[in-house]
């Protein structure tokens, strides 16, 4: 996961300025009268999310047309965000570009290696209508981190997971992610999580729930088929340098990819294959 720093955007400014391009009166008068229930709202969330309490929130089950709040629908709470900010002519849209670009490199803060191409809801909106267009629960993402954790909601601070806006220090700066490398012709690298000792049980928990919501292993294993074949011609180039050797060189890639991110998959890839007798073995020639 990357984090990234929590939008400060005025919550009631945001629900406002996507409302305000709605023409119909009668609607936008609706949507006006609950602006202090979104505010709320969008209050509780981030005191929630600062004490890593975001599970506590209660999910509701409305339908489509079902009254959600003062005289507002679940349809047009949700479609606040789909056609008033998401809309490419509509004044929210320029909130929605700042939110979609926070991400560093362009790079979804969920799995850390996939573009981004939308703004996934932390809290889905199917479920927290109230919440679709506060700032806090909009994160960058790319479309299969942001499917893989679909409607789900977390209902214990186990099963939550890691929020790039609020899960930072230990979850960024200690390693958790780590691979292995299996014997077999081409090799390959199975990822698993392994949490510190040292963490409280939550925090053990909520990687590994991280970890199997976006199906990270599988993603992991198919960005690494095209590395592993530059690897083996970039060896080859090397000439007789001996398992030592290889083992060094494999020992610095890994330390340099730790430097940036400490939770990457190259990092756990190139830890691994050092790790590897059989592979430092190898003939690359």
């Amino acid at each position: 996961m990357r984090a990234i720093v929590a939008p400060n955007e005025d919550p009631r400014l945001v629900y406002q300025t996507c409302i305000n391009s709605i023409r119909k009166e009668s609607l936008r008068n609706r949507l006006n009268a609950v602006d202090n229930t979104i505010f709320f709202a969008a209050k509780e969330y981030e005191e929630k999310a600062l004490i890593k309490q975001l599970y506590t929130l209660t999910a509701s089950n409305y339908k489509k047309n079902d009254i959600v709040l003062g005289a507002v629908t679940k349809a047009e709470l949700t479609s606040v965000y789909t056609d008033h900010m998401v809309g490419l002519n509509k004044p929210a849209r320029l909130i929605y570009d700042k939110l979609y670009n926070s991400a560093a490199l362009g790079k979804c803060p969920f799995c850390g290696f996939s573009s981004v191409s939308t703004l996934d809801h932390y809290l889905p909106k199917a479920k927290f209508p109230q919440l679709s267009v506060v700032p806090m629960n909009l994160v960058p993402s790319c479309s299969d981190c942001n499917s893989g954790k679909g409607v789900i909601t977390a209902t214990t601070a186990e099963t939550q997971s890691l929020h790039p806006y609020f899960d930072h220090d230990h979850f960024i700066n200690e390693q958790w992610l780590f691979a292995e490398a299996i014997q077999t012709i081409p090799i390959t690298i199975h990822f698993y999580v392994q949490p510190p000792d040292h963490w409280d049980d939550i925090s053990k928990a909520k990687v590994k729930n991280h970890f199997l919501n976006c199906d990270l292993n599988a993603r992991y294993k198919k960005e690494t088929t095209a590395e592993l074949a530059s690897l083996k011609n970039t060896l080859s180039l090397y000439g007789e340098i001996g398992a030592s050797g290889i083992h060094a060189e494999l020992t610095i890639r890994a330390k340099g990819y730790f430097q940036l991110y400490k939770n990457s998959w190259q990092v756990a890839m190139f830890q691994a294959l050092a790790r590897s007798y059989w592979y430092c073995n190898s003939d690359f020639s």
